[in-house]
Order: structure tokens, then C-alpha cells, then sequence
């Protein structure tokens, strides 16, 4: 009797972590569309290709208004009982931390729960979302409801894309979380592939993840760079006040506001100490055919960056400019200026400033179906076996 329970035990603990695996969709990969070919098909449509053909670059920042603030999303504090990491973490601890270095904005993102962090701050509900082995996690800002849905083994980049496709009809921004951090959460390569988020965690307290947004960007996939602590322990000076995203916030800003500003890239990801600006907030702005950037004090070293590569480096210096090539997808900008790295939001190549963002994971139907019905299958095999066996 007790074999044959352990064996139903067993067996329920097998369905219980393959069934999300069986019901992800299969995926057909579709070819990577720069911007630029998106720039030269619109282009195409208006008029032939003449000789003086002119290029048409997107700065984000040119939409954005208001005063820059310091913004953290990533934050834990004590929650469900103390199981989680944060436990350490007061709100009253967190709220006069973060104060004192100056937060216009912030929002607790605990383990697959929405809390408010009280204490005058403007609630933004927002949880992080995953509980895998691989730490593959998302951030859920903006959360209409909890989605409890997650593949605890290693994922495939199908289940990754899947899991985003889920989430993304319930968050007002969705941020791929610290990639480089697990084993590695999402690799270089997943970033060429998944879509439908809209930001990606470049600076984190445990690691940085340029290389997996340039990877993005190279293949078409525009999104934009935010920097969080993913604070667990407000008394460490290891990871608070080390990762932040300034935002450019009206007077008297709402939720919907800060949300506005997320999905059309008026962000700046900083990776510091103690909160610190040395030189300000960064100004980019396009004139003519050259990519500016103003600074308020000389920087260590300001480099432009293309296809992952760094195409341009200048030092120390509070203004530099780069003659945009024809032949570049998008440009962005990284500032050094000590402790502090700035990672500017690309200049892209875009038809009018605007974007289709069209997925290189397309769902397959056909091998959809037959993949849930081998499963199915598999799972009426274990069961007639676990019969047979009574």
C-alpha cells in the first residue's frame, strides 16, 4: 500500500512540474528586421530610392518632459512570513533610506505578491514575477493581478517568450529582470529572440547586462534601458542606492505618468554609489546628422556604442558629437564620470519614429497542437501504468 502511494505521489509531483512545459506553445523564428530595414520598407512605400537618399533617427528623449528623478522599482521587504529574501527590510527602514538619498519614486516588487509601501510614497503596484531554479524572472509593474503561471525546471527561450505573453496583458510595463544574474536567467542569444516587454534591467546590483541589450537592439528588438537596486537588505551599502533609473516626470505626476515614460524610453539607467549624480542628468539630443550629448560637468569617458561595439570613445569632456553612419541600426551612449555609469536610451532608425514591433518568436499552431497531444499522451500512458499497478 505505501509503495503504490508513493508511486501516485510520485507521478503527481511529475504532471504537477512538466504540465506548464506541455501546454508552452512551439514557435517558428522568424528573421531578425533591424530598424533600418524597417526605415528602407516604409521609405520604399512613399517613393522610389533617390540618390539623395536621407536617414530618419529616432532620439526618445526628444518627447521627454519634465524634472529627472530618481526612480527604483526592484525592492523587497518582509513578505510571506519571512520565507522570502527581504525579510531584513522594514518599510519604515526603506522609506527613510531611500529618502534621505533623494527617491522621487519607488515600488516593492516582492516574490508573486503586489504590496504597498505606505509611508507617503504614490503606490505603484508591482510584484517580481518567477520561482524557477534558473531565476528567469520578470518585473510586473503597473500589476492589474498576480500571475502565478511559471516552468520551476530550466526554460527553453519558447517557454521564456510564452511566460512573457502571459504576463504582458496584466502589467503596465514588463521588465526582463537582472539577465546576466542566474545561470544566467536569459542568455545573449535568448535577447535576439523574445519580444513583447518593454525595458530590460541593464544595471542590478548583482550584475550588469549591457551585452544582452545590445544584443536586443542588433536584432530589432527595441527596448529600453533601466537600472534597479534590487535592494534586499536596505542597511547594505552593496546594493542600495548602487542601481537606479532616472525618469523625466511632471509636476505633480500620476502612476500613469511614470508608466508613460517607461514604454517610450524617457529613462536613464545609472549604476553608482550612495545615489550619486557627479555630473547631473545627461542630455542627448539630434543636430543635423550627429547624435549630442551635454553633460553638467566633464566626464571621465563618453563612448558610443553600435551593434555591441564601442564605435566611438571621447575623455574627459562635457560635450561630445557623432555623425550618425547610415550603416548603423541604432546608436546609444554610455558616460563614465566616477562612481557613476550612465547608459543612455539608443538612437534608432526609424520610419517617422515609429516602430512595429514585430516578433521573431511567431507561434506555430500545427506543432502546438501536436506537441500538447504527445504529452497528453505521455500522461494517459503514466496513468494506466500507475492502474495497472494498484
Amino acid at each position: 500500500m505505501m509503495r503504490t502511494v508513493g508511486k501516485v505521489l510520485a507521478a503527481a509531483i511529475v504532471v504537477a512540474v512538466t504540465f506548464p512545459y506541455a501546454a508552452a506553445p512551439l514557435y517558428d523564428i522568424v528573421p531578425p528586421r533591424p530598424f533600418r530595414s524597417a526605415l528602407a520598407t516604409a521609405q520604399a512605400q512613399i517613393a522610389q530610392e533617390r540618390s539623395d537618399d536621407s536617414t530618419a533617427w529616432y532620439n526618445p528623449y526628444a518627447t521627454a518632459a519634465g524634472t529627472w528623478s530618481k526612480v527604483n522599482v526592484h525592492l523587497h521587504s518582509r513578505a510571506w512570513f519571512g520565507a522570502t529574501d527581504g525579510r531584513k527590510n522594514s518599510l519604515n527602514a526603506i522609506d527613510s533610506v531611500y529618502r534621505q538619498l533623494g527617491y522621487e519614486a519607488l515600488a516593492l516588487s516582492n516574490y508573486q505578491r503586489i504590496d504597498s509601501l505606505g509611508n507617503g510614497w504614490k503606490h505603484l503596484p508591482c510584484y517580481e514575477h518567477g520561482y524557477n531554479i534558473q531565476k528567469t524572472h520578470q518585473l510586473v509593474l503597473g500589476a492589474r493581478s498576480v500571475v502565478w503561471l511559471d516552468c520551476v525546471l530550466p526554460q527553453t527561450v519558447f517557454v521564456k517568450q510564452w511566460i512573457l505573453d502571459v504576463l504582458r496583458p496584466t502589467a503596465e510595463v514588463l521588465i526582463a529582470a537582472h539577465p546576466a544574474f542566474g545561470r544566467p536567467s536569459y542568455s545573449e542569444h535568448d535577447m535576439t529572440l523574445l519580444s513583447g516587454y518593454d525595458c530590460i534591467e541593464v544595471f542590478n546590483h548583482y550584475r550588469t547586462s549591457l551585452a544582452h541589450w545590445d544584443s536586443a537592439l542588433s536584432n530589432g528588438i527595441l527596448v529600453w534601458g533601466v537600472g534597479n537596486d534590487d535592494c534586499h537588505d536596505v542597511s547594505s551599502d552593496g546594493e542600495t542606492g548602487v542601481c537606479l533609473t532616472l525618469i523625466a516626470l511632471p509636476p505633480n505626476w500620476t502612476p500613469a505618468d511614470l508608466y508613460h515614460a517607461y514604454r517610450n524610453g524617457h529613462t536613464i539607467a545609472v549604476r553608482t554609489q550612495h545615489a550619486e549624480l557627479p555630473i547631473g542628468v545627461p542630455q542627448q539630443s539630434i543636430i543635423g546628422d550627429s547624435l549630442v550629448v551635454h553633460l553638467g560637468a566633464p566626464a571621465d569617458s563618453i563612448r558610443f556604442i553600435s551593434g555591441g561595439n564601442v564605435i566611438a570613445r571621447f575623455g574627459r569632456r562635457a560635450r561630445a558629437a557623432l555623425w550618425l553612419p547610415r550603416v548603423a541600426d541604432y546608436v546609444r551612449v554610455e558616460v563614465y564620470a566616477t562612481p557613476a555609469v550612465y547608459a543612455l536610451n539608443p538612437a534608432v532608425q526609424l520610419p517617422g519614429g515609429n516602430y512595429h514591433k514585430r516578433p521573431r518568436l511567431q507561434e506555430n499552431l500545427p506543432l502546438t497542437v501536436i506537441h500538447r497531444a504527445i504529452w497528453m499522451l505521455l500522461y494517459a500512458h503514466l496513468l494506466l501504468y500507475l492502474r495497472r499497478n494498484r
